[in-house]
């Protein structure tokens, strides 16, 4: 027996409106409007590490003494975090059509594993990894020695960048990487509208070697704000780093650190217990309203992990040759790059006994929406099979979703006659084909809801509301 929550109706919108009616009519599709806690399975949807640990932030303006001799520095301890925090200077709105200037020093005295600092333009809305609307470097650290990168994020989330390092990666290059000894180095970051062609030029030097970037063409259409500048966290998880900045310039002026500039200091100096760790999922129902404007939805932190987890309810046994579709309400809150979800059918033994990384064994027996995309584009809304051999396809591309929190209507419909999936988000829409040798393969599903993508990677955080899907096949 399935948990049935309410009368079987569809959800009425003008997105779904005629396919939905054309299955409540025979009764195959069930409605969630989540007011209540439903009764749905949660398989390892809930994990916390335990002890929880603690996230400290200490970093602001220092009356010290730099080795230069000036008195008055900026820095600190600075954690990486899901909660922002920094210490900036506010700043009239700049946009990529505006030169950009700065230059200072700075020393890394301390580092544990997987820490990062940002510095230079950002937002005061900025969030997450990869963050939009910034242009900074970026101070990466490994556990007493770190890498420098530079980058920018766009106003949605498209990104660019690279390291001071040889190769492209920092993984292989020969390139020995910065100790966390003190010593300090020389940097200036600028941007130039007009360079690249007129698609704008960014410039990083460090210790007197440049490393342009030039922004796509499209990244500078896109555009950014900013209306901050200074240091703030990575917004991902992981640990501290003790990092101090002088003789700063901003907009070839200097910026006077003598005595307390009284910069915007937000979430500086806290601590507190981190319950948002990789790779700790919390996800499923919530008492909120984030999509469908009133209390009751699913959703929450999904991360991608090697291991399995899920939080769905129980559906009649379903095939490809069955119709299926379904529909609902998703806003998308935040997320980190190489991050996804699958949202739809799947089979839940094939689910749960998978303990191998998706490069490694394909996921089996599911028909969904993946979240999902590269961290040149952020994350698109696009369909995925995948039969009960593990043979499947993922849809190349499909709508983009933002993690704006903008709440978005959605419909998935698989025709089991010609295979055709087809995935709506709002009004831009989408198809797919199942080849006529996946489906002579099959594949069977017994859950509807969320699952993870089982390798590593980053989180998404999301909230699904006014739910309908196919429970059972047509006529049944």
């Amino acid at each position: 027996m399935f948990h049935r929550r309410g009368a079987v109706r569809p959800f009425l919108s003008a997105l779904c409106l005629p396919t939905c009616l054309a299955f409540a009519q025979d009764g195959s599709v069930r409605f969630e409007d989540f007011s209540v806690e439903p009764s749905w399975l949660s398989y390892r949807s809930h994990l916390l590490p335990n002890p929880l640990p603690i996230t400290r932030q200490s970093f602001g303006w220092r009356d010290t003494l730099p080795t230069n001799g000036s008195r008055g520095e900026i820095g600190g301890w600075i954690q990486r975090s899901l909660t922002p925090a920094w210490y900036a200077k506010v700043i009239p709105a700049r946009t990529l059509n505006d030169k950009l200037s700065a230059s200072g020093k700075f020393s890394v005295t301390r580092d544990d594993s997987t820490s990062g600092v940002l510095v230079g333009w950002f937002h005061e809305t900025s969030r997450g990894w990869r963050t939009p609307n910034s242009l900074v470097f970026r101070l990466d650290g490994n556990g007493g020695k770190y890498w420098v990168f530079y980058e920018y994020g766009t106003r949605h989330w498209f990104t660019g960048g690279g390291g001071c390092f040889e190769g492209d990666r920092y993984q292989t290059t020969p390139t020995q990487p910065f100790k966390a000894d003190g010593t300090t180095h020389e940097w200036t970051l600028t941007y130039e509208p007009s360079g690249a062609g007129g698609n704008g030029l960014m410039t990083f030097i460090l210790d007197g070697k440049a490393y342009p970037q030039a922004l796509a063409a499209e990244h500078r259409r896109d555009g950014a704000e900013f209306n901050r500048f200074g240091i703030c966290n990575v917004q991902a998880t992981g640990s501290g780093m003790e990092v101090h900045f002088h003789e700063l310039t901003l907009d070839s002026q200097p910026l006077d650190l003598s005595r307390d500039p009284g910069w915007e200091a937000r979430g500086n100096n806290t601590e507190f217990p981190e319950r948002q760790m990789r790779p700790f999922h919390d996800f499923g129902w919530r008492p909120t309203g984030k999509a469908g404007g009133k209390p009751g939805e699913i959703g929450g932190i999904i991360w991608r992990d090697e291991k399995p987890a899920c939080y769905a309810t129980g559906v009649e046994t379903l095939s490809l040759g069955a119709n299926l579709f379904a529909s609902g309400k998703i806003a998308f809150h935040g997320a980190g790059s190489d991050s996804g979800v699958y949202l739809g059918w799947f089979d839940a033994a094939s689910k749960t006994n998978k303990t191998t990384a998706d490069y490694h064994e394909p996921q089996r027996n599911l028909l969904a929406i993946l979240l999902e995309g590269p961290s040149r584009v952020g994350h698109y809304f696009r369909a995925a099979y995948s039969t009960r051999v593990g043979h499947g396809v993922i849809q190349d591309s499909g709508p983009i979703l933002y993690p704006d929190g903008r709440s978005h209507t959605w419909s998935l419909h698989y025709k089991s006659t010609s295979g055709e999936i087809t995935v709506q988000l709002d009004e831009e829409r989408t198809t797919m084909v199942v080849s006529p040798e996946h489906r002579q393969e099959g594949a069977t599903f017994d859950r509807f809801g969320l699952f993870n993508l089982q390798a590593g990677g980053h989180f998404v955080d999301i909230a699904i509301d006014d739910l309908t899907f196919t429970a059972r096949a047509a006529g049944k």
